[in-house]
This record gives structure tokens, sequence and C-alpha cells, in this order.
């Protein structure tokens, strides 16, 4: 975005979410269902999950955590195992060394790795670990508009958090808490906070209003920024919406287009600050 506003340059940029959001609304008011996007959890390089298969990694996932690792691994970075905790187990290759057929006996004996089966490895969850705090992670990817959300008072740290939840929103501490370095997630939290600046919370838990205002934002700035991700949106706003009919959801989506227009003009003007 612009540092500098400019009544045609707000316009222009007013003009293009609005029709990247009648886009959306149209699209998840139809029967073009898009396929589910999934997201991509902090994969820092020292993170040992970071180089584990990808049913690996959903093993670890449905073990509630998003880091796990071996006995040795943990106390090697000043954590221990605590007493009675039960490990999970992951599968690892095993690989031997066998001869290479050569043609010409000149060339010498050549060996190569031949996987033969795998073997079970215990890890054990972060949550089952105690002892010295890990390093603070720092994305690599910063999204567009992180300083937005310094503007008004929130500020982003990228942290391990439950399984399955990747970004939240702590109004109170004004902290926006991210598990991805996935931009939608910012932006889903980005737009929770602006939201609440003019419309408080009314309820506890999840409110499909708010939940459907803050992914209509995070999917229109996706588009503007060209990383869509139409396909879990539609499923998130489908499960707020409790259910699969395209009517329900762009009826639902319907009710919150003034709302959501709204706060996407917020973003924008607290982006010219």
């Amino acid at each position: 975005m612009q540092t500098a506003e400019n009544p045609a340059q707000a316009i222009s940029w007013r003009e293009r979410a609005n029709s990247e959001l009648d886009k959306i609304v149209q699209l998840f008011s139809s029967t073009q269902l898009p396929d589910l996007c999934a997201r991509a959890l902090i994969n820092a390089p020292e993170l040992p999950s970071s180089k584990w298969s990808m049913g690996n990694q959903l093993l670890m996932i449905l073990s509630g955590t998003t880091d796990a690792r071996g006995y040795k691994q943990w106390n090697d970075v000043g954590r221990h195992v605590k007493a009675g905790a039960k490990a999970f187990r992951i599968l690892g290759p095993v690989f031997v060394e066998k001869p290479l057929e050569v043609t010409d006996p000149n060339d010498g004996e050549e060996t190569v790795e031949v996987l033969v089966g795998f073997r079970a490895i215990p890890v054990f969850r972060y949550e089952d670990t105690e002892g010295a705090e890990l390093a603070v992670y720092k994305p690599r990817d910063r999204p567009p508009l992180i300083d937005v959300a310094g503007r008004f008072g929130m500020r982003v740290n990228y942290l391990r958090l439950s399984a399955g939840v990747y970004g939240m929103t702590d109004y109170e501490a004004k902290v926006i808490s991210l598990a991805t370095e996935d931009w939608t997630v910012f932006f889903h939290e980005l737009a929770h906070a602006l939201h609440r600046s003019f419309e408080p919370k009314t309820g506890h838990g999840h409110e499909p209003e708010a939940e459907t205002i803050a992914q209509l934002v995070a999917t229109t700035l996706a588009r503007l920024y060209g990383k869509p991700a139409d396909g879990f949106s539609w499923t998130y706003i489908a499960s707020q919406a409790q259910s699969g009919s395209p009517q329900a959801v762009g009826g639902l989506c319907m009710r919150v287009l003034n709302r959501t227009k709204r706060v996407l003009d917020l973003i924008y003007e607290t982006s010219m600050v």
C-alpha cells in the first residue's frame, strides 16, 4: 500500500477491495466450491519435525502438539521429559548399504543405500517437557499490514499454539498470536482486532458473524496481495453457517457485508497513518 494519503489512490484501493469482496461473496454463494487448502504450521529449521515426513507431522498434530522430539533432543535444548510422560511414535526409515553392480571391473566396488523398512521412534510432546524456554520464532515471511496491528496497539507474536489452532487474538492483553506464517491467518486476526474497535464482543466463544467478517476480510486481503485461499475460507464460513448449502453461506456473507467493508476501510485508513 501507499504510505501517503491520496484521494484517487484511496478510491482505487476501496474499489479494488470491494470488487474482490463482491467476487468472494458471489463465489461462496455459488456451487463452485474450491478445494480445501491446508495451513502450514511454523516450520523453523531448528524444529526437528520440520524434516519429518508429512505422515509423521500428521501423527504429531493428532497427538496434540506442534513440537515433538526425542528424549536426547529435548535434553540438548535444556528441557527434560516430565516423570510419567508417555511417548508417541513416528516412523523412521531404515537404510542399508548394498553393492552396486558395475559393468567395468576397473571401476572398483560401489555401494548404494537401499530402504529396507521402517522403525518406530519414540518422541515426546513439548507439553510433556519442562525446563529452559525455547528461542522466540522470527518469521521469515513478514506479512504486509503488520504495522496496522501496531497502530491499534496490538503486538504480533509467533509461537506454538494448541494443535489445530493457527492464530488467536487476546483483546485484553492486546496480542495477536500466530502459529503459522500463512498471511491469511494474520489478516483474519487483524480483522478481529479492528472489528472489535467498533463492535465489542457480545458473548463467549466463537461468534459466527464475527468469524465470517474476519475470514471475508482475510480472503479479500489475500486476493489483493496475490495469495488467495478461497477453498479454506469457504469451508470455514460454511462451518460458521452450520450448513454446507451455498445459499446458507451466501446469506451469512450478505448479512455481514457492510461491516466487512467497514473493517477493510479501517485497515486502509490506518495503513495511511
